[in-house]
C-alpha cells in the first residue's frame, strides 16, 4: 500500500514546497512534475491491483478504523483517470494562469486538492473518506472564491456551506452505521445489520452527502453558481473530477447496500432512478436556456451526473442483472471527466482570446482557433454519444441497463427510459448551439493579440481527445482493462454479458443517429422560435433557490445577537 499512501501524501507535501517558489514558470513546471509523478503512481497502482487483487492497509487493533486505505479495481480506476485529468489541467495552467493574478495560492491548493481527492478514492473506511472529503471541500472553495468579486464570494459561500452540510450528513451516517452494527468500511457489503432503521437512515444520509457533491437534484444548486466564476482550470477539475467523488461515493453506498441483495432497502434503486432522471432532465433543459458558455457546461455537468446516478439506481433495482447499468455508470464517470474537462479547456481558450463568454456575441472563431475547434468538436461528439467516441460506449451500456429495468414492467422504469432518450436529444441540441454559435457564422468579437492557441493549451486538450478516441474506437480494450474489473470489485455479477455486446450493430448506430438528428431539429426550432431565450419566473430560477438556501443556512450558522 506504499504507492497508495504516496499518491495521497506526495502532492500535499509538495504543495508546501510550491508555496515557497516565487517564480511563476518554475512553480508551474514543478506542479506539472508532481501531477505527472502522481499519474505514474496511479498507473502502477492499477497494475498492482490487476496482478494481486484488492489490498487493504490498517491496524487490526483499531477496530472500525482497522482498514485505513483500500486499493481495488474501482478505487484504482478512479485514482487513475482523476490523476490523468489533473495532469492535463496542470499542463493547461502553464499558459492559462499567466493571465491571472495571485497564482501562487492557486498552485498550492491545486496540489493539496489532488492529494485529498486521491485520499477519497483510496480510503478504506468512511471516516477516512470523510476527512479527505472535507479537506478537498475546503481547498477547492478557494478556487471558487479566487477572483474575490461579489459573485465569486457568494458562490464560494454557497459551495462551502453545502460542503459542510455534506460532511455533517456523512458523519451522521457513520454514527448510524455503527449503531446498526455495521462497520463503516469502504468496499464491504452490510450483509446483516443488527438494527434495520439506523442502517436505512445511514444510507439516506450517505446518498444526501454524496449527492451534494455529485450535483444531484435537489442538491445541485451550488454547481451552476461555482463553475462560471472559477478560473477555467478549476472549472474543469470541479466538473471533471470533484463531482466524481460524489459518483464514487454513491457507487460505494450501493456496494454497502449490496448490489445483489437489496432486500435490506428494496426501494433504494427506485429512489436513485427517479432522482437521476429528474437530474438529467432538469440539467439539460436549463442548459438549453443558457447564453453563457461556462454556465451551459455547468448545467450539463448536472445532466451528465444524472446519467451516472440513473445507472447506479438501475443496477440496484435489477440486483443480480445490473451488469450493464453499473458498468455504464463507471465508464460514464471516466468519460465525463474527459469530455467535460476538454470542453471547459476550449471555452477557456475562447475567453482568453476574446474576453467574451456570451455565445450570442461570438461566432466565426474557426479561423482564430482551429485546433481548439477540432478538439472541442471531438468532446462535443463524445458527450452527445456519437458513434466512434467514448460517450457512445457508456451511453449504450446505460441504455441497455435501463431497458432491462423497463422490461420488468415497472412504469417508473419505462418513463426513465423515455427521459433517457429525450435528454439525449436535448444534449445534442445544446452542443450544436455551443459549437455553432461560437465557431460558425460571422465573427462578432475580435480576438486579442497574442491570446490565441499555444502548445501547452493544445497538448492538454490533445491528451483528453486521444483518450476519448481510444475508448470510442476500442471499447473491448477499455471494458476488459478498466471497466469490468472495477464493476466486479463492486460485487456485481453477470459481467460476462459485456463480452458479447456488439456496440457497432446497425440498429444501435441507427438509434443514436436518430437521436442526434432530432437534436439538430430541436436546435433549429429553438433558434427559430427564440425558445432558448425563454426567461423562467424568478421563483423557478436557480438563483432564487440558491439565494434562499444560502440565507437560511447562513442564518442557522451565525450566532444570534446576545448569545
Amino acid at each position: 500500500m506504499f504507492w497508495s499512501l504516496a499518491l495521497i501524501l506526495f502532492p500535499i507535501l509538495c504543495a508546501a514546497a510550491a508555496a515557497k517558489i516565487n517564480e511563476r514558470r518554475t512553480e508551474s513546471l514543478f506542479t506539472i512534475a508532481v501531477a505527472a509523478l502522481t499519474f505514474l503512481g496511479s498507473v502502477l497502482n492499477l497494475y498492482l491491483v490487476r496482478s494481486g487483487g484488492a489490498h487493504t492497509w490498517g491496524i487490526a487493533s483499531w477496530g472500525i478504523l482497522g482498514s485505513i486505505l483500500r486499493l481495488d479495481s474501482l478505487s484504482a480506476l478512479f485514482s487513475l483517470f482523476s490523476s490523468f485529468v489533473w495532469l492535463a489541467a496542470g499542463i493547461y495552467m502553464h499558459s492559462y494562469m499567466r493571465y491571472e493574478e495571485q497564482i501562487a495560492p492557486f498552485y498550492t491548493y491545486y496540489l493539496i486538492t489532488l492529494g485529498a481527492t486521491q485520499g477519497i478514492f483510496l480510503a478504506g473506511n468512511f471516516i477516512v473518506l470523510l476527512l479527505f472529503f472535507e479537506l478537498m471541500s475546503v481547498t477547492s472553495t478557494v478556487w471558487v472564491r479566487y477572483h474575490e468579486n461579489p459573485e465569486a464570494e457568494q458562490a464560494g459561500d454557497l459551495y462551502h456551506h453545502l460542503s459542510v452540510a455534506a460532511g455533517v450528513f456523512m458523519g451522521t451516517a457513520v454514527i448510524l452505521l455503527y449503531l446498526a452494527g455495521v462497520r463503516p468500511q469502504v468496499g464491504l457489503a452490510a450483509i446483516s445489520p443488527t438494527r434495520t432503521l439506523p442502517f436505512i437512515w445511514a444510507v439516506l444520509f450517505l446518498i444526501a452527502a454524496f449527492g451534494i457533491k455529485a450535483g444531484m437534484f435537489p442538491l445541485h444548486i451550488w454547481l451552476p453558481k461555482a463553475h462560471p466564476v472559477a478560473p477555467t482550470p478549476a472549472s474543469a477539475l470541479l466538473s471533471g473530477i470533484l463531482i466524481k467523488t460524489g459518483a464514487y461515493g454513491l457507487i460505494r453506498t450501493g456496494q454497502l447496500v449490496n448490489w445483489g441483495q437489496t432486500d435490506l432497502i428494496p426501494w433504494a434503486g427506485t429512489l436513485l432512478v427517479v432522482v437521476g432522471s429528474i437530474t438529467m432532465l432538469l440539467g439539460v433543459c436549463l442548459a438549453l436556456l443558457q447564453g453563457n458558455a461556462k454556465r451551459l457546461l455547468a448545467y450539463h455537468s448536472i445532466s451528465q451526473m444524472g446519467y451516472i446516478i440513473l445507472g447506479i439506481g438501475s443496477a440496484l433495482f435489477l440486483k443480480d442483472n445490473g451488469a450493464f447499468s453499473i458498468a455504464g455508470a463507471v465508464l460514464h464517470s471516466l468519460n465525463h471527466a474527459l469530455f467535460k474537462s476538454s470542453l471547459f479547456f476550449g471555452v477557456g481558450i475562447i475567453i482568453l482570446g476574446t474576453g467574451e463568454a456570451d455565445l450570442y456575441k461570438l461566432g466565426g472563431l474557426w479561423k482564430a482557433f482551429p485546433l481548439t475547434g477540432i478538439m472541442m468538436l471531438i468532446a462535443a461528439l463524445g458527450i452527445t454519444g456519437a458513434p466512434g467516441l467514448n460517450g457512445y460506449i457508456s451511453k449504450t451500456l446505460l441504455h441497455h441497463g435501463i431497458l432491462e429495468a423497463a422490461a420488468t414492467g415497472s412504469p417508473l422504469m419505462v418513463w426513465a427510459e423515455r427521459i433517457f432518450t429525450l435528454v439525449g436529444v436535448g444534449t445534442t441540441a445544446s452542443f450544436v448551439k455551443l459549437m455553432g454559435l461560437a465557431f460558425l457564422g460571422k465573427q462578432k468579437t475580435p480576438v486579442q493579440f497574442n491570446r490565441g492557441e499555444n502548445k501547452a493549451l493544445a497538448v492538454a486538450m490533445l491528451m483528453l481527445s486521444v483518450a476519448m478516441l481510444l475508448i470510442g474506437t476500442m471499447p473491448g480494450w477499455a471494458l476488459s482493462l478498466l471497466v469490468e474489473p472495477a464493476a466486479e470489485s463492486c460485487g456485481t455479477v453477470g459481467l460476462g454479458v459485456l463480452d458479447h455486446l456488439d456496440f457497432f450493430t446497425w440498429p444501435a448506430i441507427r438509434g443514436m443517429l436518430l437521436t442526434l438528428a432530432a437534436g439538430f431539429v430541436l436546435f433549429a426550432v429553438g433558434m427559430k422560435t427564440h425558445l432558448f431565450h425563454l426567461q423562467l419566473p424568478y421563483w423557478l430560477s436557480i438563483d432564487w433557490a440558491a439565494r434562499t438556501l444560502y440565507r437560511k443556512v447562513r442564518g442557522l450558522l451565525q450566532p444570534r445577537a446576545g448569545q
